[in-house]
């Protein structure tokens, strides 16, 4: 969020007309910070919250805690953590029939559970609180983000487009520098995500790699524009990622010597995992062959059974050219084995995302 967003609620918090009014604006602080990574200061902020809450407030107030914990959790990158403790906020927001809350928890748990791939529990959220009439704009937002990311993990980027431009003035109405960061921030990832698969097909189509270069550079562009806007680190290692496929090998290196170091902070993401990766290229395409292989190794120790298909395709991929570099081609054949063999099973996972997508038309975010 930006410094206007934060200064308006900080005003708002002000001129509150009742203690009960001040706790939940409160309450929305903390997940402004959260969305900023400001993670200490969204925890005292809910911490000041709790302890002016009286015992006789509203079941809805006091419920909504519990959600603002998980998104702390969330923006934490401890995201295992942070969807168990969103699904009991849901739960109890259920039992207590708080129908505004459980939109809120189930838009949360819409993106959560695009971020791990879960197409049908993805789906179930993000449906549900579109057919909530009691669903807050910011929760109908976030549901129709999670469907169009959906329709961009299935290679269905036509639909992903069209959503992305429906929901043009929906983020406009919000007037939330940070929704619409996440909201260019998608668009462009589902242009790089289209860039890199059809390389890895062998149908690389420069002007895809050029417009999603220039999508990712508008993201960074817009968070630079905004009083202490949203963190721009991913979309830099995504935007280095394009530059390797158009073979600027220097020019990605530099990005991820600036980027990479910070870009992880308690969490363990996918993403880094692959930018991890390409930077071993980078550094032996630069000729630096014994880094670059060192590199190209710790990539692949950060392999395990969560990891996506799309990321271990990419880390064997580049492995096979470290282990090429120090003259040992039947290991990298074996690589490249096994990165065709990840590229594969991520056109099936795609293809099965597209057959539940077009089980049931997509809801409309009005």
């Amino acid at each position: 969020m930006s410094k206007r967003l934060l200064e308006t609620n900080q005003r708002n918090i002000a001129a509150a007309p009742s203690a009960l009014e001040r706790i939940r604006l409160m309450q929305d602080r903390a997940v402004l910070l959260a969305r900023l990574g400001r993670i200490s200061e969204a925890k005292q902020t809910l911490s000041e919250a709790e302890q002016q809450m009286p015992r006789d407030g509203p079941v809805l107030l006091k419920l909504r805690f519990a959600y603002v914990r998980a998104i702390d959790t969330y923006f934490s990158k401890h995201f295992s953590e942070a969807q168990r403790a969103m699904y009991e906020a849901l739960n109890e927001a259920r039992r207590s029939n708080e129908r505004t809350l459980v939109a809120e928890c189930e838009a949360a748990l819409a993106l959560f559970m695009q971020r791990e791939g879960n197409v049908r529990v993805t789906i179930a959220h993000a449906r549900a609180v579109l057919a909530n009439s009691e669903a807050p704009r910011e929760a109908r937002f976030r549901a129709s983000l999670a469907l169009a990311s959906l329709h961009q993990d299935a290679y269905d980027h036509d639909s992903a487009y069209r959503l992305y431009r429906e929901m043009d003035n929906a983020v406009k109405e919000l007037d939330d520098e940070i929704a619409t960061a996440g909201w260019l921030q998608r668009a462009a990832l589902a242009k790089g995500a289209f860039a890199r698969q059809s390389a890895a097909c062998g149908e690389l189509d420069p002007a895809s790699v050029k417009q999603a270069s220039a999508a990712l550079q508008q993201c960074i562009d817009y968070s630079a524009s905004v009083q202490s806007g949203p963190v721009a680190t991913l979309n830099y290692l995504l935007l280095a990622g394009m530059l390797v496929l158009q073979k600027q090998y220097a020019q990605a290196l530099e990005i991820y010597d600036r980027h990479l170091p910070q870009s992880e902070g308690d969490g363990f993401l996918h993403e880094v995992t692959a930018a991890m990766s390409d930077r071993a290229t980078c550094l032996l395409k630069l000729g630096s062959i014994d880094a670059g292989y060192a590199q190209a190794v710790a990539s692949l120790r950060r392999l395990d059974d969560a990891s996506p298909a799309e990321i271990r395709a990419i880390v064997h991929e580049n492995m096979a050219t470290a282990l090429e570099s120090v003259q040992q081609s039947a290991q990298a054949q074996q690589h490249r084995t096994m990165a065709q063999a990840a590229w594969d099973a991520r056109r099936h996972e795609q293809r099965e995302a597209r057959r539940i997508l077009n089980e049931a038309a997509t809801p409309t975010l009005h």
